[in-house]
């Protein structure tokens, strides 16, 4: 059979190439589609879209309206879509939201839902919120409140619930019964994430060639099933030279000590012919010193160094500084750490596996997961959205890819794979890549968007990031919370879009992106031949 993607329009075809994950994605893919004359394309787009948001009225409706999907699913779509009833007014609720008063919005639900216990409404928004506050058990309620002709949905949401959970036996379970009634959207795959987290290789096997089969434009089903029957999900490689870890700090102490125990206790001598830490700090006024002193006790100075400046240079300063030491010159390979991260013990190990098969990337980088919440994808493979017809001064002129933004993890984003951009709080450099570029700019100081503005500039040169997505990393910093309008880095924060989306031309930024999709699709080309050939 060949491969659906080949034969899609261009702009299609990026856009899966991209990610399927994601309700508002898989929507913009399906009506891209539909432009095309691709109706059954559309229609099983569609179809996904709703998979990943069930309880959202406004794809159910589209659902229940499709010729061309089953009856039974038509029927639970129109099901869905006459009971979610949004009522007239939600400011209480909004208002409380921006006060970001968690309790007394679950308390708001709850009332509503006892006042109307036959409208889904608030069963989904309580799931929604549930989901984001990390209270698994008020989202089981919301779920276990579903009407009982809604019992293959509510089986399909109770088995992510169990992927949330760490539970993968009872998803399966769970998925299992849903799939008793038939054709679910999304659900094979579904049942393979389980089994790979399972360690369940041959189910895992079965069930992802059969979400491939069923739904073969899903890129993120090709690139898991090509890792898992290739082992590379499983893969750990040393660094064959020199590694120097470089961190910098300012006011983080408590956070920075967790970095550095977690840093400390991984398997740094099994993954690098050796190693050194280096933290510069950034003139912090708070204990940032003491805990320094302690980690440089403990670790000795043949291992770990610290910088400690009068002033503070900002991310990009800090970055350059280090890069700029004899010691990190002298080192084959720089890894750059946040201040705020937690790390697995295979951490670099995972990276050197991920160099070891892209030897010629230009960055190699992870998937970040918040720590206060891990099922939410703080950063993933990243890929630039060029906006065509940009004129005024204040356009934006990329966009960047967000499905994993709107997608909670239940593994579908474990893969390895080139891409556009990979987070900066955890990533792997040839020292001499670094050297050739000449450090990060200056401008986006004291912080932000300066690895974005990198990874353009290796685009552009044509080196390609590459993100490895079988390390997770933690991060303590909830991303965004802190850039929301009237928080602390907001104006910071949008001056320094200011200046990314200005300092290259339209034209850059169609080439820069242009390098990653081609990047990504010659590997996409790549893997799905070698899953044909393996599996023939």
């Amino acid at each position: 059979m060949a491969w659906l993607l080949e034969d899609l329009p261009e702009a299609l075809r990026i856009k899966l190439i991209h990610g399927s994950e994601g309700a508002a994605h898989l929507r913009e893919a399906a009506g891209l589609a539909q432009e095309a004359g691709l109706t059954e394309l559309a229609s099983d787009l569609a179809l996904a879209a709703w998979g990943e948001s069930p309880l959202d009225q406004a794809m159910a409706g589209t659902v229940a309206a499709l010729s061309g999907a089953p009856s039974r699913l038509r029927a639970m779509a129109r099901l869905v879509s006459e009971k979610v009833r949004p009522p007239s007014d939600l400011g209480y609720y909004r208002r409380l939201g921006e006060r970001r008063e968690s309790a007394k919005m679950k308390a708001y639900l709850d009332r509503q839902a006892e006042k109307e216990p036959g409208n889904l409404f608030w069963a989904s928004l309580g799931l929604s919120q549930a989901l984001a506050d990390a209270d698994l058990g008020q989202a089981r309620r919301a779920v276990q409140s579903l009407p009982p002709d809604l019992a293959p949905l509510a089986g399909f949401l109770a088995g992510d619930l169990a992927m949330f959970q760490g539970d993968p036996d009872q998803a399966v379970e769970a998925y299992a019964r849903a799939g008793q009634a038939g054709f679910l959207p999304g659900l094979e795959l579904r049942l393979g994430l389980a089994h790979v987290a399972g360690g369940q290789t041959g189910p895992a096997e079965t069930h992802l060639r059969q979400a491939l089969t069923q739904e073969p434009w899903r890129i993120s089903t090709l690139l898991v099933l090509h890792d898992l029957i290739t082992g590379a999900d499983r893969e750990l490689r040393p660094f064959p030279g020199r590694v120097g870890i470089l961190l910098y700090t300012f006011n983080k102490a408590k956070d920075l000590d967790q970095t550095l125990a977690s840093l400390a206790d991984s398997r740094l001598d099994q993954a690098a012919q050796s190693w050194l830490i280096q933290v510069l700090d950034n003139a912090s006024q708070d204990n940032t010193g003491e805990v320094l002193a302690a980690w440089a006790d403990r670790l000795g100075p043949s291992s770990f160094r610290v910088i400690t400046l009068p002033v503070n240079l900002g991310a990009p300063g800090a970055r350059n500084w280090l890069i700029s030491l004899e010691d990190t010159r002298a080192c084959d390979f720089t890894v750059f750490l946040d201040d705020d991260v937690l790390l697995p013990l295979d951490w670099l190990s995972r990276l050197g596996a991920a160099m070891a098969r892209y030897p010629g990337a230009g960055v190699w980088g992870c998937r970040v997961l918040d720590q206060a919440n891990p099922i939410q994808i703080q950063s993933a493979d990243g890929f630039l959205i060029p906006r065509p017809g940009v004129a005024g001064l204040h356009d934006r002129r990329f966009d960047l890819s967000q499905g994993h933004l709107h997608s909670l993890c239940r593994g579908q984003f474990a893969y390895l794979r080139p891409c556009a951009t990979v987070t900066g709080c955890c990533h792997a450099f040839a020292t001499t890549t670094l050297k050739a570029q000449g450090g990060f700019d200056l401008r986006y100081s004291p912080s932000q968007y300066d690895d974005l503005d990198h990874d353009i500039r290796l685009l552009l040169s044509g080196q390609t990031p590459v993100y490895q997505g079988h390390l997770g990393v933690r991060h303590l910093k909830g991303t965004g919370r802190m850039g929301l309008p009237g928080a602390s880095q907001y104006d910071v924060g949008w001056a320094n879009q200011f200046k990314l989306h200005h300092k290259f031309s339209p034209a850059q930024f169609a080439q820069a992106a242009r390098t990653a999709d081609e990047a990504a699709w010659a590997d996409a080309l790549d893997k799905w031949g070698k899953v044909q050939n393996i599996l023939a």
